[in-house]
């Protein structure tokens, strides 16, 4: 426990001032987190690892029992054969639990390849509903077989990794996967990378700054979004800071008599450096009006 709250306390004093993690081999280039294909693995922990590229980051933790595997990149192949081969050049042994984040395809492309290994999948119970009612993924096989309403704690091996339903992000059923021995949070697409706008409609918007602030009353020092490098607790402050003045802003406006039609009109992002759309602010007036009315 000692060398993993020291590891964590190196690599939150490294990501604090803009740098990613090292990779695992001296000298290797730093990795392209848009790549569509699967990058070289890199050690984030004692025992904890993420492989960036083929769609979202995938992060693994190890253990004496069998891996632990957090989300699968995008359905293909090539990606699948490539994600066990980084996974295999730090651990010969299988996987033995795959948790996803939520039910996209650059997120579960590949469940399949490890359930067919011996592999169980655990998921957030409302991602099957969106699963399946998804185009983009209801052809995609490895559904969860073992569900969890809103929490859950994994066991395994020596490690523990806790999942955690906040709220609606990203999408309907996004999953926080907390790894508390290694102070690291997946917080997913909950967070963007490569685009400074966060995905999220403006109808979950209404969830979001709870969901973040039940984030943060996680003992956490670091944190990892589904694209992009390893990144530090206060850079997750600092975005819950950008959404609460864009509340702020809102009520603001609506008290003074802003619609829905014309509240993005009303509403300053520039300094926030998004660009919601009309769309987005007519629908957290909805949201926002209907709260007001339960």
């Amino acid at each position: 426990m000692f060398q993993k709250k020291v590891f964590a306390m190196v690599l939150a004093a490294v990501v604090s001032i803009g740098i990613a993690a090292a990779p695992t081999q001296a000298g290797q280039a730093a990795p392209d987190y848009n790549s569509a294909s699967v990058q070289p693995i890199m050690q984030i922990g004692p025992d904890l690892y993420f492989v960036p590229g083929g769609g979202a980051n995938a992060v693994i933790r190890v253990t004496p029992e069998g891996l632990i595997l957090v989300d699968t990149k995008n359905p293909d192949p090539e990606i699948s054969a490539a994600l066990v081969a980084q996974i295999r050049s730090v651990s010969t042994l299988p996987v033995r639990y795959v948790l996803n984040t939520h039910h996209h395809p650059d997120h579960v492309g590949n469940n399949q390849t490890f359930i067919d290994q011996g592999a169980t999948v655990i998921g957030f119970e409302g991602m099957q509903a969106l699963w399946a009612s998804d185009g983009r993924t209801r052809e995609i096989p490895g559904q969860p077989t073992e569900t969890f309403a809103s929490d859950y704690t994994l066991n395994f091996g020596g490690a523990e990794v806790q999942a955690h339903f906040y709220g609606a992000s990203h999408t309907g059923g996004d999953t926080m996967v907390y790894f508390p021995d290694d102070g690291l949070v997946m917080v997913s697409d909950t967070l963007p990378y490569a685009r400074p706008t966060p995905g999220i409609n403006g109808t979950n918007a209404l969830q979001v700054p709870g969901l973040l602030d039940s984030i943060l009353a996680l003992d956490f020092d670091s944190a990892i979004a589904g694209r992009g490098p390893v990144i530090a607790r206060a850079d997750v402050e600092a975005y819950k800071e950008k959404w609460d003045t864009l509340f702020a802003r809102v009520r603001d406006a609506i008290g003074a008599g802003a619609t829905g039609e014309d509240l993005m009109s009303r509403v300053n992002q520039d300094d926030l450096g998004w660009s919601f759309n009309a769309n987005f602010f007519s629908q957290l007036y909805d949201a926002l009006e209907g709260n007001s009315n339960e």
